[in-house]
């Protein structure tokens, strides 16, 4: 039904005011590896980071602050004319919004919302090649090994249904979009040339759509399968692990996460304990 494209990067640096080792490992989860031109944002994945320096990092605590201030796709060659503006976001994201220090040894994963790779960034091509990188302020980095997406034309596209939510005069169109051995739902704006990727689907399901009882929810329906759809933010808040890949991904990544940082913790007490 579905391939998941996993790249675990090791991001390195060393930050050159406290000359200390700044070190991370960020596993980038994709959850398709293909993009179609009508995409406007490239590539929706979430990511896990994990602090493997010996100093603490800081990270916007809201994924949108992170988004803005931090988080960045970087065509290869990198090319460090983006500093100056990336440093402005970053001061923007430091005022407007709450951050935290990950400590040594810790992981932090980023919940409510997918990222994506700007089609502004990212022309789209055959083969797109990028990093992923996390900005730390004062023009330093912390870039991942190069990363590659296909862009593909679809196999076949099938409206699904068009809705429109009660409080909002636009209709939005449901369609499916087939490319090889996968099939994924994609949400636009009627009349728009726009196409934003929502869940994966099962390659011979009826798919039908249903209002449900909150304004810009939809229940769809693949096959006997349900899932949640809120349609302005273009996501599922309820599905099988079949469909809500993300939602899937999140939770486990967070549960092992949440694991990790207690055996850390656990073990840093043991060694203050005299």
């Amino acid at each position: 039904m579905r391939k998941y494209y996993s790249l675990i990067t090791m991001l390195a640096g060393i930050a050159s005011l406290s000359f200390a080792e700044t070190n991370a490992l960020i596993e980038v989860q994709f959850f398709k590896n293909w993009v179609i031109e009508r995409e406007p944002n490239f590539g929706h994945f979430n990511l896990a980071i994990k602090n493997t320096g010996t100093v603490s990092i800081l990270l916007a605590n809201d994924p949108g602050y992170f988004q803005i201030g931090q988080l960045a796709t970087r065509l290869l060659p990198l090319d460090s004319s983006r500093d100056s503006r990336q440093e402005e976001e970053y001061k923007i994201m430091g005022g407007a919004g709450e951050c935290f220090s990950l400590p040594p040894g810790e992981t932090h994963v980023y919940e409510g919302r997918k990222f994506f790779l700007p089609k502004s960034q990212i022309p789209f091509s055959e083969e797109m090649r990028f990093t992923v990188s996390v900005y730390l302020g004062k023009g330093f980095w912390l870039d991942s090994e190069p990363m590659t997406l296909k862009g593909v034309a679809p196999d076949s596209e099938e409206h699904i249904a068009t809705v429109t939510d009660g409080g909002n005069p636009h209709q939005y169109e449901l369609t499916a979009v087939t490319y090889k051995n996968e099939r994924w739902l994609y949400s636009s704006l009627q009349g728009s040339s726009s196409y934003f990727s929502v869940c994966p689907l099962s390659l011979t399901n009826k798919i039908r759509v249903e209002p449900h009882d909150a304004k810009g929810l939809f229940k769809i329906w693949d096959g006997n399968k349900p899932m949640i759809f809120h349609m302005t933010q273009v996501m599922l808040t309820e599905g099988s692990d079949e469909n809500n890949v993300y939602g899937k991904w999140t939770r486990e990544r967070k549960q092992k996460a949440e694991a990790d940082n207690a055996e850390v913790r656990r073990k840093k007490a043991e060694a203050q304990t005299p």
